[in-house]
């Protein structure tokens, strides 16, 4: 498995992975997230399921009246969510992704369903383990400023003590510009 991380402040998300996997094959180095255009998209879960969520998929830029707005729910849900699914549709889920976009971070379950990862979320093996660290260090007053950095802290806790999170941890950053970049 996996653990990848997301956490936002003010005008930023990040998403934070491992490169290790464990499924049928183990393998120390394999990127756990992949962006499209604005998108980051992270997935844990079923490996072929993940591979489709990731580069099957199409993910549409967001409307600039989306973005203004700030109503991403519906348009996730009516836009995004029918593309995950037909490509999908003859498979189980069996995954669940971490979508961030322009500085926020959606949770896609299992079930399709779409909700919100903001300030922090984790899916994956290590998820719980990385969970406790964030629900912890929310609290620090630099939050929004240093969101990342416990993001990071909560990553090397869950390589520390899964035994399916390994390898380096990638860092990658989204900006409510619409910028993404690794870090």
């Amino acid at each position: 498995m996996t653990t990848i991380i997301t956490t936002s402040g003010n005008n930023s998300a990040t998403l934070i992975a491992d490169r290790g996997i464990t499924s049928d094959l183990i393998h120390p180095d394999m990127p756990k997230i992949v962006q499209q255009g604005s998108w980051l998209i992270g997935v844990a879960g079923n490996a072929r399921v993940c591979d489709q969520l990731q580069y099957v998929v199409e993910y549409p830029e967001p409307p600039t009246d989306v973005v203004k707005s700030g109503e991403w729910f519906k348009w996730i849900v009516t836009i995004v969510i029918p593309l995950i699914d037909e490509v999908i549709k003859d498979s189980e889920m069996e995954a669940e992704a971490l979508l961030v976009t322009h500085g926020k971070a959606f949770l896609i379950s299992e079930n399709l369903s779409v909700l919100s990862a903001n300030p922090y979320w984790s899916i994956g093996s290590g998820s719980e383990l990385a969970l406790g660290v964030l629900a912890h260090l929310q609290y620090n007053p630099d939050w929004n400023k240093n969101h990342d950095l416990s993001g990071i802290k909560a990553a090397q806790v869950a390589s520390m003590h899964d035994p399916n999170t390994r390898g380096t941890i990638d860092v990658w950053q989204s900006h409510h510009t619409g910028k993404a970049y690794k870090r």
